[in-house]
């Protein structure tokens, strides 16, 4: 009798951790349904496999199609559909997201070149595009992509896959010697449009594909403690600090430039890859830069209801905004920005960074000026973007479903902005 009773309230108790477990599911608005649709095996034509995710799905029925001239498949997107599934294997014990991750990895791994960059494109016939100009082995976004993906690997998975993660180590130490050959030129400038430019971050003035490096770098230093890429963080952050506006009469004050004298919104990860470096440096003045544009720079976009782009001069000596772009808006647009503002609620503690990451993420439930739900948690679709406050692209590829879940996964992981999400997603009146 007594053991009777004990196997009913051991059944009892598993039963409502079952229901609390189910109910925590159906209050999340994650959803990995469209991504593991797009997931699937390539057969390449040297007779292996790959994972692959599809870089367009299309309206209406969303069968992936092939990027003209380019291929099915790139770089760009396995390795941040890679970063989508470890850090939802991790925040949820997936099993199954992690077995993705680990086949995305080796996808990344069979497109590193010899001289240590990546191919991107493969095409539908299982072909790794190797003469078309951006799918190159070189120092370019793909690469910095695939070595973030990586570094996120070895920091996330625990324990990492023993024969995987040795050829992921080996992998990106075939990077790290070029990330160490650009901040050996730091200390040369060029004058663009009045503006005095760091020309060690890659392509001579990319900053925001330096914040890329960084976020790997700071990654990489989580695992290994390794104190000599700290000087390599150091010397990116110094040229993306050096690239920010500093002129509080203007709306745009706290902006880092993107590229020489241009600020775009897809990608703008410069203020969180700050606060990854001073996470692990104590540099104060990274912090303070990194603030300063969520603060200023980030609350203004809000207010506007974001932009595009913006291209600056300062031949007269003073900064002017010479062009300003609203419109097409995506949501690669936006996740860098979240991302942020959840960064500085971890290191402030700051409640209104929260919030402000919330109001951020409702762009994708229709706090947009096109007025329509971009991300849909019942089907884990985001639309690949507005094109004007009349018309939505309604397709729904790799990217944008890739970022929209990003930015969504890490919103869960914080109270106060997951709250506030929700009730955006379910049309309820937010008092901002």
């Amino acid at each position: 009798m007594i053991f009777a009773k004990k196997i009913f309230w051991i059944i009892l108790l598993l039963a409502g951790m079952w229901g609390c477990k189910n109910t925590a599911e159906k209050t999340s608005v994650v959803n990995l349904e469209h991504l593991n649709y797009l997931y699937r095996n390539l057969d390449l034509t040297d007779g292996t496999t790959i994972a692959i995710i599809p870089i367009y799905a299309e309206y209406p029925d969303y069968k992936p199609v092939e990027a003209k001239g380019e291929g099915i498949t790139c770089v760009d997107d396995i390795a941040r559909a890679a970063i989508v599934y470890l850090r939802y294997s991790y925040y949820y014990s997936d099993a199954s997201s992690l077995r993705k991750a680990e086949n995305l990895m080796r996808s990344l791994l069979k497109m590193q070149a010899e001289n240590g960059f990546f191919y991107n494109f493969i095409s539908s016939e299982g072909e790794i595009e190797k003469t078309i100009p951006n799918s190159q082995p070189l120092p370019d976004w793909w690469t910095w992509r695939a070595f973030w993906a990586l570094t996120e690997y070895l920091k996330i998975s625990k324990p990492p896959q023993q024969g995987l993660s040795d050829s992921v180590r080996l992998a990106i130490g075939k990077v790290i010697p070029h990330i160490s050959d650009l901040a050996k030129r730091e200390g040369s400038w060029k004058e663009i449009e009045g503006f005095r430019l760091p020309e060690w971050l890659p392509l001579k003035h990319a900053a925001d594909q330096a914040a890329l490096i960084i976020k790997g770098l700071t990654n990489y230093y989580d695992t290994t403690k390794d104190r000599a890429l700290l000087p390599l963080m150091r010397s990116f952050a110094n040229g993306i600090i050096a690239v920010q506006i500093n002129d509080d009469s203007l709306a745009v004050d706290g902006m880092f430039l993107s590229w020489k004298n241009y600020w775009h919104a897809y990608g703008n990860s410069q203020a969180d890859a700050l606060l990854d470096y001073f996470r692990v440096s104590g540099d104060s003045l990274a912090l303070k830069a990194a603030l300063k544009e969520i603060d200023r720079f980030y609350r203004y976009l809000y207010e506007k209801r974001y932009y595009r782009s913006f291209k600056l001069s300062r031949i007269t000596g003073k900064v002017q905004i010479v062009e300003k772009k609203q419109f097409e808006q995506i949501a690669y647009d936006f996740r860098p920005m979240v991302w942020a503002c959840l960064n500085a609620y971890e290191i402030t503690k700051d409640e209104k960074y929260a919030v402000l990451a919330a109001q951020i993420t409702s762009w994708f439930a229709g706090e947009n000026l096109a007025k329509a739900k971009m991300y849909d948690p019942q089907t884990g679709r985001c639309f690949d973007g507005i094109v004007n406050p009349q018309k939505i692209n309604l397709n729904s590829g790799a990217e944008s479903t890739i970022e929209a879940l990003l930015t969504l996964i890490e919103i869960e992981q914080n109270q106060v902005a997951k709250d506030l999400t929700h009730k955006y997603f379910k049309g309820e009146t937010v008092i901002e």
